[in-house]
């Protein structure tokens, strides 16, 4: 399935104007073709929102059709809003690596027995051509028991797509639970009529004596640490 966008040929040269405009700057590259591009913020945002990184897009721009698929996206780091998206328009006939992600489907049967689904890997990596390429992988983990697992040899593709990631590599296993440990209470005998040590030691410090005199204000705060930046 290819999904719609628009798109228009840039010509603001500051990105950070066009963002105030109301749109995000882009652009579209691949085999005889390369533009800077802007998208209506609004209807790139909507769009993101409905599909997955290896979805085509089918992007209209000055009167053509370009199949398309995300290369990149850039975010802000504080508002987590788009900043930037890169489209690529692969070659038609030839094969293309494109990282799939994967969607567990149904409740398998170790977890209705109390384990705990363990999901290893998100996507998976395939090869084939534009038009073959799978938005979405479902694996189904319904007869999954505890200490089984699915491997990427277990994803079923079409003809004509090819599995690149490792057939051994685990992509989720259902664990047993785990077992709490319950902690006995220490019982402590004392006789009565006993006094602490500390209490009845010779020469035992008055209340409010000898101690360390607490030093005045507050602790520092730590300082603010910078989540991580993403590339812009």
């Amino acid at each position: 399935m290819a999904y719609e966008l628009s798109a228009e040929i840039r010509t603001q040269k500051n990105p950070r104007e066009l963002r105030r405009q109301g749109h995000v700057p882009g652009v579209i590259y691949g085999p005889e073709i390369h533009h800077l591009v802007s998208f209506a913020q609004k209807e790139l945002e909507a769009l993101l929102g409905r599909i997955t990184r290896s979805s085509r897009i089918s992007l209209k721009l000055d009167g053509e059709k370009y199949d398309t698929f995300i290369k990149e996206i850039q975010y802000d780091l504080l508002t987590d809003q788009v900043i930037h998206l890169d489209l690529y328009r692969p070659p038609t006939t030839r094969p293309i690596t494109v990282e799939v992600p994967i969607r567990l489907r149904g409740e398998s049967k170790g977890r209705k027995s109390g384990g705990v689904v363990d999901q290893a890997r998100s996507v998976v990596q395939v090869r084939g051509v534009s038009a073959l390429i799978p938005e979405l992988i479902e694996l189904d983990v319904t007869e999954l028991d505890i200490g089984q697992a699915l491997h990427a040899s277990d994803v079923k593709l079409a003809e004509g797509v090819k599995l690149v990631t490792a057939a051994e590599t685990v992509l989720v296993t259902i664990l047993a639970p785990r077992k709490e440990e319950v902690v006995a209470p220490v019982a402590v005998a004392v006789e009565e009529g006993a006094v602490p040590a500390a209490e009845g030691a010779e020469g035992a410090a008055a209340p409010g004596e000898g101690k360390e005199e607490a030093i005045q204000g507050a602790p520092a705060k730590a300082a603010k640490q910078e989540p991580e930046g993403k590339k812009k």
